[in-house]
């Protein structure tokens, strides 16, 4: 009877202290959840700064005014820059958007840059049949590596300047590339003293959001002379996986 006794203050201490753990435990996860919560909701606000910056206003708006005497184009163009102005305000809340709308944002803010980057500047666009245009993406996740394509690889590019965006099924998912003919990223972050604002955002959002996943998005900067040394520029390749979730 003694040695049950014992058993049984023994169990009890044994629940009690497991209970105490476990409630600190969901305390704890539930705090750094909300720290989480708090800091993609800056992360948001920084990517809404970026979007709609007063130095893109002011390109956007020199692009515009360099415009010839024709209402139809100059009406067009008007018309690409309030699409990006109301689908930055109508973003600003949201983690993701799908993959149609971001493309749809790339083309438009292309449009307008194509304007006030130095001649010849191709774009091509690749796309395996299939892709679902539909899958929720982090929001400016091609917005972002194209910005930087063009300001810190191929404006400072003397000579024919190409930029290409690939979207490719992969085994697991999704995978995004953005791919330019620029001075190449380690020049690029030396001439800008870093890799820029909006890069650091992309990636402080991907890091926060992959910890809530068990398959991790995968984002990967590279000079294209690495794989061969008589071709410049900077590939950016990024892989989303097709069970993917964004809690935030």
């Amino acid at each position: 009877m003694p040695l049950l006794y014992y058993l049984i203050i023994v169990l009890a201490f044994t629940l009690t202290g497991m209970t105490f753990l476990y409630r600190r435990s969901i305390k704890k996860n539930r705090t750094v959840f909300l720290e989480q919560r708090e800091t993609i909701a800056r992360l948001k606000m920084e990517n809404f700064r970026v979007r709609l910056s007063p130095h893109f206003f002011f390109n956007a708006l020199s692009a515009l005014s360099g415009i010839p005497d024709s209402p139809p184009a100059l009406n067009q163009k008007i018309k690409t820059l309030l699409i990006l102005l109301r689908n930055g305000v109508d973003n600003i809340e949201k983690t993701a958007i799908p993959l149609q709308e971001e493309l749809t944002l790339v083309k438009g803010y292309l449009e307008l840059q194509q304007l006030r980057v130095p001649k010849p500047f191709n774009v091509t666009y690749e796309s395996d049949s299939g892709i679902d245009m539909m899958q929720p993406v982090p929001a400016m996740i091609l917005q972002i590596p194209v910005e930087n394509a063009i300001k810190h690889g191929l404006m400072p590019l003397e000579g024919e300047k190409s930029l290409r965006i690939k979207l490719n099924n992969y085994q697991k998912g999704l995978e995004l590339t953005v791919e330019d003919n620029g001075i190449g990223y380690r020049k690029s972050v030396s001439r800008s003293m870093g890799s820029g604002t909006g890069i650091k955002t992309l990636f402080q959002t991907i890091e926060l959001i992959n910890q809530q996943n068990a398959e991790k998005i995968e984002f990967l900067i590279q000079d294209k002379e690495a794989n061969n040394p008589s071709e410049g520029g900077t590939i950016i390749t990024i892989k989303i996986p097709k069970q993917y979730s964004y809690p935030f």
